[in-house]
């Protein structure tokens, strides 16, 4: 059994913007009303295993308490390490909860031979996740950043994921990151993720960033690796609008057959002064196995007051393949799904933040889902 390394497309279910699993290092990314910082989308190939079943033990509730007095401890001793500095603690949970989910066999690929996925699909969206993140400013110019994610996707399957990364202010107008990444589930799954990465701002005019990551995915019996590319160019249109584009590139080389991918997605903001912020994206896909995808997406972000903001953001997905097995797998010969969520983030203090997140799933696959998010952010 080959295991696939983490494709940034994903064949049935797009994630929106919620932390995910599986090597790839993508969370959900602070985004303020600025017009000019936006929600980042990733997703993922999606397999299926098995129906899963709602199942609250009392093993997932001590790993809940776990995770909220880990957090307290972290807060109590990170802050004497911070000099000119600060130390920010984000603790998350995230349960998801199946209306429907009817897929009678798992979808086999032959990429780079005949497998099975060893995760199931929900991977992106297991029960229950929790995560820890600490990040240490050192000085004025660098910071590290630590996470850690445990996610429990049914019973006798679990995945965490340890993370690290450093980043460094080179001047005021440039600044650069390393990060690594190391995963760890069932079926002996063992992935390991390298990215370097640097941005530059022309006084807020220009931006542009560009990373490049290299991603190693065993298995009892599988090794394989893979390789992407991100590049990111935005403009500021006006005081109030901003225009980016962005292209990704996934290459991964298997013993038969290599594959690759390319996303450009195209995004468009505008600033109102009713302190309302509009966001359109629209995402184009291809890959070698002949997946075409379109995603448009809108999200509107609100300010309330100067402590609480609103952000709602719905997203509509069609994706076509022509791959035989793929097409022999899904009902009819494309899909399509939609999804709608909102999130309220309310700063309690100056330093603390906490924000409750709800997500809406649906597609004409028989796959249906709540998602609920609680984040809490504080500040030393």
């Amino acid at each position: 059994m080959a295991a696939l390394p983490v494709q940034p497309e994903n064949a049935l279910l797009d994630r929106l913007s919620l932390p995910g699993s599986g090597g790839l290092g993508y969370y959900q990314e602070n985004c303020n009303i600025n017009p000019f910082i936006g929600l980042r989308s990733t997703s993922k190939n999606l397999l299926l295993v098995a129906p899963l079943e709602i199942d609250m033990s009392l093993r997932k509730t001590h790993f809940i308490i776990a995770l909220v007095a880990s957090t307290f401890a972290l807060a109590a001793y990170a802050g004497p390490l911070s000099i000119g500095g600060f130390t920010q603690v984000k603790t998350e949970y995230q349960y998801t909860d199946y209306d429907e989910y009817g897929y009678p066999d798992p979808l086999l690929y032959e990429y780079p031979e005949e497998y099975f996925q060893p995760l199931p699909y929900v991977a992106d969206f297991p029960e229950n996740r929790g995560l820890i993140r600490v990040t240490q400013g050192l000085g004025i110019n660098d910071e590290m950043e630590v996470k850690y994610q445990y996610s429990d996707l049914d019973e006798g399957n679990q995945q965490e994921l340890f993370n690290l990364k450093y980043s460094r202010n080179l001047s005021g107008s440039a600044d650069a990151h390393l990060s690594s990444q190391l995963t760890t589930g069932a079926a002996g799954f063992l992935g390991k993720m390298f990215e370097a990465g640097g941005k530059y701002d022309w006084a807020g005019f220009v931006l542009a960033s560009a990373s490049y990551a290299y991603y190693s995915n065993e298995t009892d019996t599988s090794l394989n690796d893979s390789h992407s590319w991100q590049l990111k160019l935005r403009q500021t249109l006006t005081k109030t609008t901003a225009f980016q584009v962005r292209h990704d590139w996934f290459f991964a080389s298997g013993e038969n057959a290599d594959f690759t991918s390319n996303t450009l997605t195209f995004w468009l903001s505008q600033w109102f002064p009713t302190r309302t912020a509009l966001h359109l994206e629209w995402r184009e896909h291809w890959d070698t196995t002949g997946l075409v995808s379109h995603a448009p997406t809108i999200e509107i972000d609100q300010y309330l007051s100067w402590a609480t903001l609103v952000k709602v953001r719905g997203r509509y997905y069609y994706g076509k393949p022509s791959d035989p097995i793929a097409l022999e797998s899904i009902k009819g010969d494309s899909f399509n799904s939609y999804s709608i969520s909102g999130i309220i983030s309310h700063y309690l203090f100056a330093e603390t933040n906490v924000s409750l997140k709800y997500r809406y799933y649906t597609s004409d696959q028989d796959i249906s889902m709540h998602t609920y998010l609680l984040a809490i952010e504080h500040i030393l």
